[in-house]
């Protein structure tokens, strides 16, 4: 059995959800931090002698943070080369030592970097798995709350660091935005997903894009059991029998 201390390569198929790629996020066509790391992960950025810096995305909760990181790795494994994702909210108990020997990977994703910002072991650690990456060629994408400067690390080398990569900011998405991810997430699914009932679930169940999601895949399930469309009766009837204690 595998222990924390010692994480495996990411496996997709068990993992990632499978409409987070870089291509589904929304707003990709337009967003510099998808079109950058599409060309970050590109194996020739590898082989031109100017190594490029890691890559640091901050943003709110909901933002879109931890789609890019598992696209990330999607599009890694695309490209033949190996990947680790930790999320370090769910690490940081455990030793930095966890980071070890991570070098030999070609893509290293680090979500919630700001979890273990208290922690004077893990600042070295992280510090030290900078350096190493760098030395060895291997790319590192960075997911955080907010700025480097702003998350509370008191290691000046490691701030110093993270101060260094190619910051990108993602910005909350308006509702309008939301009902419209939601809907291209639901075509994805094979469902036609009407303006109205779109509005209702943003006006009646949390806003978060996450939440929203696995809203939307418990209606997905729902309408193939019963065979039904997204009208808001059934949708209704659906999540109050799902979540008794929402007020719908």
């Amino acid at each position: 059995m595998q222990t924390p201390m010692q994480p495996t390569q990411f496996t997709l198929a068990v993992t990632l959800p499978d409409d987070e790629t870089l291509h589904s996020f929304y707003g990709a066509d337009s967003s510099p931090a998808v079109a950058f790391i599409h060309q970050y992960l590109q194996p020739e950025t590898a082989n031109t002698g100017k190594p490029q810096p890691p890559v640091f995305v901050f943003g709110a909760s909901g933002s879109g943070k931890s789609h890019l990181l598992y696209a990330a790795c999607v599009q890694a494994q695309e490209l033949g080369l190996t990947s680790q994702l930790l999320a370090l909210d769910e690490f940081a108990q455990y030793s930095p030592r966890m980071l070890d020997n991570l070098e030999q990977l070609d893509l290293v994703c680090l979500d919630n970097i700001g979890a273990v910002a208290g922690d004077s072991h893990w600042q070295v650690a992280l510090f030290d798995l900078y350096n190493r990456l760098a030395e060895h060629g291997k790319k590192l994408i960075i997911v955080a709350d907010d700025q480097p400067t702003a998350l509370g690390f008191t290691l000046p080398d490691l701030v110093s660091r993270l101060q260094a990569c190619t910051v990108f900011q993602l910005r909350l998405l308006s509702d309008d935005d939301k009902q419209k991810l939601l809907q291209q997430k639901a075509r994805v699914r094979g469902l036609d997903l009407p303006d109205e009932v779109a509005r209702y679930l943003l006006n009646r169940q949390q806003r978060d894009i996450r939440a929203l999601v696995d809203t939307l895949d418990v209606l997905d399930k729902a309408s193939m059991v019963h065979q039904r469309r997204l009208t808001i009766p059934f949708v209704k009837d659906v999540l109050a029998a799902t979540f008794p204690a929402t007020e719908l």
